[in-house]
Parts: C-alpha cells; structure tokens; sequence
C-alpha cells in the first residue's frame, strides 16, 4: 500500500523571490516523492500553481496553513508522513504545537527534517543560545536587563554599539542596534518587555558567512554550500550581496567552521538540510553561531547555479531514508551527494528591492528583510561577477558614467559612508574614486575588504579606459573583468556597435563555459552555463530548436507570473520533442529531469529590472520556422493600475491566432481598482463568463486589426475594446487555472501545430493584490485568494 505524504506548500500575503524559490522547489518536491512510489497531497494557500502541480500531485488542499486545518488534512488523508521542508517560518509553531500536543505520535505521523529540538532552536534565539553555550561554543558576550540603568551598565562595560531585542523565551524576536544613548532611551521608553530585554554586545564589524549542510539518517553528513557576505553583520544577510565559495577567509577558520556546523548538524539529529549562520572576527580570530533554519532558503539557490548540485532532489530522497551517496535523481542515475563540491568560479547573489526608477530611496538597511528578491550571477573573478551584477541592478551608468554624488564635499561623502542606505554603494564608489584609503573606507561601512579593493580595480579600470580611447590591451583587461560593450561605448563616445567591431579583432572570445566543481557528480547534476571573456577558441553552440531568453523586472508578482508562463512552455515544448535551451536567472534550471541546457546568464547590456514589461523571448529554429523570434511582454502592477486609473473596472481577454486566423480566447477576468490612500491601493481580478457577444466582439476584433499577432490581450471597457497589448498582464496566471489548456494552445500556435480544442473552465478563483508604496520609495505588494461563490461557479459553467 502506498504511503501518503503531506507536503506543506507557500502561504498567501507577502510576494516575494523566496515564494517563487519555494514554488520550484515543491514542484521538484511533488515529482520526486512521486517517483519514489508515494502519494502526495499538497496543502498550500497559493491558487496559481506551476501547470504540472495538478498532474504530479495525488491531492491539492487550498486552505490556509494553521493547526486546526492540518490536523483535519492529516485525518482525513490518513497522512503517514509530513515534509515540511519547503514551508515559510512562521509555520514553525505549527509543527511544535502538534509535537507538544503528541498528535503526531497518537495518529502515527511522522514529521521529516523537524524534531523537538531543533524546532526550538530554530524558534527560539535564547534555547539556541543556552544550547550552544552547553555544547561548549562561544557565546557573544550578553545580559538580561529590565531598564535604563542596567542597560547602560553594560554599554559601560563593552560600549556601543550593543543590540537589545525583548527577551522572550518561546520566539524569536526582531532585534535593534543602538549607537547612541539617546537611541536606548527612546526605545526602552516606546517598548514593553514585561521579561525585561537581552542586551548584546554588536558584533556588526564582524564578516557573516551561510553554511549549509546536509545529512542521511546514517549519520552521513556534508557541507555543500558555503557564502560569506560583501555587508558586515548588522545589515540582514537577504539584504546583502553574498558570494561563494567562500574566498577570504583563512583555511583554518574556514574548517574550523565546517567542523563546527557539521557538529551541530549530528548533534541536532537532522535529516536533510539544515543552514547556519555565522559571524566570524578575524581579529580575535574566533566566530559566533547565530542562527540555524532546517528550512529551505532561497539564498542558498546559488548551490544549484554554481555547482549543478540536484538541492531539491537530494533533500526529498535523504528524508525517505536513502543514504546520501545513493541519491536517486530524477533522471535516472544514482549520485554521491555526500560530496563536498567546491566550483572553480564564482557565483554571486545580489539582492533587488521592489522600487520606481524615478524614487528617491532613503531606505536604511538593517536586521528587517526590505529586498524581495534577488538575481544570481557567476564568473570566474570578482570583478566580473560584480560587473554583472552592478549591469543588472542597472547602478553601471551611476558608479561609471553619471556619478550622482561627485558635486558632494569630502565631508558630506564620508557622512554618506555611514549610513546603510540602499544606494550606498554609489557613494562607496565615489569614496574610491576620488582617492579615499580602502582601509579607511572599510572603516566606515564595514564592507568586506576585499570587495572593497575590487571595486577600487575596477575603477581604476575605467579611469584607464577613458583616457587611453582606442587601446586595444586595455579593452583586453576589461574585457576580462567584465565591462559591457555599452559601458566601454560611452566611456570612448562611440556606438556599442562599433565597441562590438573592435572586439572581434581582440584575442578574446565570449564562451559559455559550463559550471564544473573541483570533484564531479558524474550523472544527474543540473548543467548550467556563465559567460565569460577568454583566450580559448569559441566552441561550436549546439543547434537548439527552442531558446527561451528571460529578462525579469523588479516586479515579484510579474515575475512569478512569467515563471507560471515559461516553465509551461518550456515544459509543452520538451514535450513535443523540440531541443531547449533557456536563459536568465528566473527560467533556472532546478531539477536534474530537465532536457537542454540553462545559461545563467547572457552578455546582454541592458538591465530591464525596472521596465514596465517583464520579456520572455521565444527564438525558434526548426524546419518549420528558420529563426523566427517572438517576444513575450507581460505587464506589470503598475502598468495595470495606470490603465485601471482612469477607468477602476475593465475587463481583459487574452487571445492566441494560429497561421490560419484561428482564434483561441480565454474567459474574461475583469479587474477593479480601488484607491485606499495615495500610496495604498489593491485591485481585485475575476474571471467572468464568455457569452456570444463577448466572443463576437473579441474575434472581429483580432480579424480585422490585430491579424499580425499572434497572441495578446485586448482592454474592453463597457463592451468596446478600448486598448490592447502584445502579450499579458499579471492576470495571466489565473487564465493559466481557469483555461487550464491556454498556454498549451499558445505553445502550439508559436510552432505551428493544431492546437488542441479548448476544454472548460475549472479551479475557479477571485484573487485580490494589495500595494503598499512607502516614503523610501520602496513597495511591497501582497496576494489573498477567495473561492467565488457557488452561484457564481454554476453560471459560468
């Protein structure tokens, strides 16, 4: 008899990178514990689900995560197992609550990964703290303190700066670095901590470095990623550009690291994953564990980017028991996941906020999360992973060319070095630019040194660059480091084309070289790809027939939508035999099942982050069709809300034509707008019915003036078609639920085969998306489903 396991999937509210992580890794999750024989039921709050979720999933539950919900699921689903793995921290009490309440052990359950103990040290920061200081591990120096005076006791024993967070026993709590008297004051004054406050020493000009381990019920553990952070402690390690393998630290401390979260890793009993973070002080050459997760974490994605290593499968398959160098991937082959890779480049990870080219940021960084995403780069040196990097966060043009802050005074640039502004870095590099000692700027920001000293380089670099116009050895080195065609272009004043002519009369060529680490998998890893300048001749590129380019912007919600798109394509094309290839940092390639090859990234020169569009390109090479391209636009909130300004209710019907001028439609969703505050608004979307006049008015429409799209989407405002786009909106994935077969159509209609005939209607759904603009010029947008009502449901069958 097959044993059911539940899988707990993302919940509703905050969209952000880790959500979209989360969603690829349950998706791997689904077709892994399929493949090893179990039935799997998903309990998530998300409706719009990856396209292959309905067919891998035995069961999807839509309810919301809490313990009353899970304890009916695991009854009524007669659940042997829970796999919580992929699951968001605040769902940890959950899973505590139904340990303490010995529910799990009454109806024979069996939590993976999480048991007692690790669960409070995850929950509690002072459990991990005591726990810690009986294993015999340093421990930062810290009180309890119930008012001002016994505050500033401390702060006259270790200064400041200190950190003080309400001392609670049960929970973690969000923590605050004080610098000033003042500051202690006023925050005593406006807080209650009827436990009193701890009170630590700041550890903020230490380096903070992410370990990551993985172990089998065996007792067989590995460290497989390592990461150290350009921001000192101080500043949230999502918020921060982090970097492995991990390059500057000494051989000793580094395994006396891994030693240590190896350690821990057994001693907790885990089984699966587990990250670490730690700070290190180079000074008295000792380091502190501040925190472990036995969740998943999407900063530690780059493990798949620049190794190849299968995460998401070895994590399923370690869970059910197999040992670690018996890993089962999906596409067949047995691997050693025991092995500890180490690449032979590197891969950065660099943060992205939700935020309006036009805004003037003054968002301070510090312990809160404000990024909600990130991008993933590599290269085989700092600096032309930091040139990647600066190029997609679009910052080149600041750092390089228009230098904002070069009318400031010395003084006012070295006040700017102190705050942790957002925009820092463009301040840090005018410091460095003018002349300011490295050491004296690491100072200040508490930046890592040598990331410091490489954005020194490559300033220097360009300083270079700009004086010998024309010299053919100098474009060689920046060529090497990482400057685009368009950076070099406005620093000589002539055209990116004419930069391209002169390059190909250098020795260097642009290769995609694959991401290999110094001990190899063998079969089964995830092949991925990073562009790169070298001396070696330019290989022949495989003939794919599909090749899939992604150029995301900063908007999560338009992000997750052209994920739900792509990967439905990607997947329909793979499955009508054509060879693919996809590029771009969202379209990563996650499991090992996956036909064709993913680049990580492209030696493109302009940054669509903060473009209205989110673009898909879709190059296709068959006999059929000799390099046609179509480029896929979907729009983002803020190019919705602009149309819904004028209107606050429009309806939008997505179509596709074949070569015939077969028209295929999707129901209509209509959308609301409704304007809260100025900086507060939330629009609404539902899918309607589509009646004759609907499909009569949407197809004399393609018919007559849109005969040359292949698909699109058309405005109707009071039944007249007001606008319409050359791609999608944000509601694009509801259509993906509701027409379950739309991107399919799409799919085939790109390549010209027979689109199947369009089937009902179902997973009817109303979803509402929240948008908060703040003064920092940053933006968080939030997403709650609701069921439609069941008259509603019955009319629009």
């Amino acid at each position: 008899m097959k044993k059911n396991v539940l899988i707990i999937g993302t919940t509703t509210g905050l969209v952000s990178g880790e959500k979209l992580a989360q969603e690829k890794a349950i998706y791997v999750t689904l077709k892994s514990f399929q493949q090893a024989g179990y039935q799997t039921i998903l309990l998530t709050e998300n409706r719009e689900l990856f396209p292959e979720f309905r067919t891998v999933a035995t069961q999807i539950v839509f309810q919301e995560i809490n313990l009353n919900n899970l304890k009916t699921i695991i009854l009524q689903y007669q659940i042997d197992f829970i796999f919580p793995t992929y699951t968001a921290n605040q769902n940890l009490s959950i899973f505590r609550n139904l340990i303490k309440q010995d529910f799990l052990q009454q109806h024979q359950v069996k939590l993976l990964v999480l048991n007692k103990n690790n669960l409070n040290l995850t929950i509690s920061h002072k459990a991990l703290t005591n726990y810690l200081q009986k294993q015999g591990f340093r421990i930062i120096e810290h009180q309890i303190v119930h008012n001002f005076e016994e505050a500033m006791a401390f702060v006259q024993q270790h200064h400041f700066p200190i950190i003080i967070r309400v001392n609670n026993k049960e929970q973690k709590t969000y923590w605050n670095s004080i610098n000033t008297e003042e500051e202690l004051a006023q925050l005593l004054a406006t807080t209650t901590a009827d436990d009193g406050y701890e009170i630590e020493r700041s550890i903020n000009n230490f380096k903070e470095l992410t370990m990551t381990t993985i172990r089998d019920r065996f007792d067989n553990a590995a460290l497989i990623y390592s990461s150290e952070d350009m921001d000192s402690i101080g500043i949230n390690s999502n918020d921060s550009i982090s970097v492995t393998p991990v390059f500057s630290l000494t051989n000793d401390m580094f395994q006396r690291l891994r030693d240590a979260v190896l350690k821990l890793t057994r001693l907790l009993k885990i089984v699966g994953i587990c990250t670490f973070d730690l700070a290190v002080d180079e000074q008295t050459n000792s380091f502190y564990v501040l925190a472990i997760s036995p969740l998943f974490q999407s900063k530690i994605l780059p493990i798949i980017a620049s190794t190849g290593y299968p995460l998401f499968e070895v994590i399923c398959q370690v869970s059910i028991g197999h040992r670690l160098e018996q890993v089962t991937t999906l596409a067949g082959p047995t691997i050693n996941a025991a092995v500890e890779l180490t690449s032979n480049h590197l891969t950065a990870r660099f943060p992205i906020w939700q935020k309006c080219r036009e805004s003037q940021l003054v968002s301070n960084l510090g312990p809160h999360t404000s990024s909600l995403g990130s991008v993933i780069v590599s290269g085989n040196n700092l600096e032309s992973v930091i040139m990647k990097g600066l190029q997609i966060l679009d910052l080149t043009d600041d750092i390089f060319i228009n230098k904002p802050d070069s009318k400031l005074d010395d003084e006012q640039i070295e006040a700017l070095l102190f705050h942790t502004n957002i925009q820092r870095i463009i301040a840090v590099c005018e410091a460095l630019d003018r002349g300011f000692d490295v050491q004296e700027v690491q100072s200040f920001t508490k930046f890592n040194l040598v990331f410091l000293e490489t954005l020194k380089h490559l300033l220097d670099l360009a300083r270079l660059l700009e004086y010998k116009k024309g010299n053919l050895e100098i474009l060689t080195i920046c060529k090497r480091y990482g400057f685009s065609d368009f950076l070099i272009a406005q620093l000589w004043n002539i055209t990116t084309k004419q930069v391209a002519e002169i390059t190909t009369q250098l020795s260097l060529n642009c290769l995609t070289l694959p991401t290999p680490s110094s001990f190899s998998l063998n079969q089964g890893a995830v092949n991925n790809y990073f562009t790169v300048y070298l001396d070696d001749p330019q290989p022949r590129q495989p003939n794919y027939q599909i090749i899939l380019k992604n150029y995301p912007n900063s908007d999560m919600i338009s992000n997750y939508e052209m994920s739900i798109l792509a990967y439905q394509l990607l997947h329909q094309f793979q499955m009508d035999g054509y060879s693919v290839a996809s590029e771009g940092y969202l379209l990563s390639k996650i499991d090992s099942s996956i036909v064709g090859d993913y680049y990580i990234d492209s030696d493109y020169n302009k940054s669509y982050l903060y473009e209205q569009q989110n673009r898909l390109n879709i190059t296709i090479n068959t006999l059929e069709n000799q390099h046609v391209n179509y480029p896929i636009s979907l729009y983002n909130l803020d190019y919705q809300r602009s149309l819904l300004a004028k209107q606050r209710v429009l309806t939008e019907i997505s179509f596709i034509q074949n070569q015939e001028h077969k028209v295929w439609l999707s129901l209509p969703i209509t959308s609301v707008l409704k304007r809260n505050t100025g900086q507060h608004w939330e629009m609404t979307a539902v899918p309607g019915k589509l009646n004759s006049r609907l499909v009569q008015l949407a197809t004399e429409f393609v018919n007559k003036k849109l005969s040359h799209l292949t698909f699109g989407t058309l405005i109707i405002v009071d039944e007249t078609v007001v606008k319409y786009l050359a791609g999608f909106t944000t509601n694009i994935g509801i259509i993906s639920q509701v027409n379950p077969n739309f991107i399919d159509v799409l799919c085939h209609s790109l390549v010209g085969i027979a689109p199947s005939k369009s089937q009902k209607s179902k997973h009817l759904f109303g979803r509402k998306i929240n948008c908060q603009r703040s003064n920092t010029g940053l933006y968080t947008t939030k997403v709650h489903y609701f069921d439609l009502p069941a008259s509603y449901r019955q009319i629009l069958k």
